[in-house]
């Protein structure tokens, strides 16, 4: 019997109340207009990334039979001449839909795994 009084003393208690503090207000408000503008000042500083060396090897990406089969289809359909063709058109068509902080992301991340890839292959051609 004591295992299931274990819970007496503690539903007696009422739990306190959390002190959520003083309510935040905002000092200064920033206009859309006012974020628009200034994107357009970094992107012209942040231009695509120079890259010193580019490596170009092929490689397998792994898909189940359903992806490869619409990637067919569209094939078959004439919306390309290859799988690699059609994989790069649905990749640039996504990215265009990038919004700018996502795509300045995206080419950084870009760089870095060409720059990965640049050092690998290195590292291979010094070992023969």
């Amino acid at each position: 019997m004591a295992l299931l009084e274990h819970n007496k003393d503690k539903v007696k208690q009422k739990k306190k109340l959390l002190d959520r503090g003083p309510k935040v207000e905002v000092n200064n408000k920033v206009n859309r207009s006012d974020m628009e503008e200034k994107p357009e000042i970094k992107q012209k500083k942040a231009s695509q990334p120079e890259i010193t060396r580019v490596v170009t090897e092929p490689v397998n990406v792994r898909v189940d039979n359903h992806i490869r089969n619409s990637i067919s289809s569209l094939i078959t359909m004439g919306f390309a001449e290859s799988q690699k063709e059609m994989v790069e058109l649905m990749v640039d068509m996504y990215v265009d839909t990038l919004e700018e902080s996502d795509y300045k992301r995206y080419q950084d991340l870009v760089q870095i795994y060409e720059d990965k890839d640049v050092r690998r292959i290195e590292k291979k051609n010094k070992k023969k």
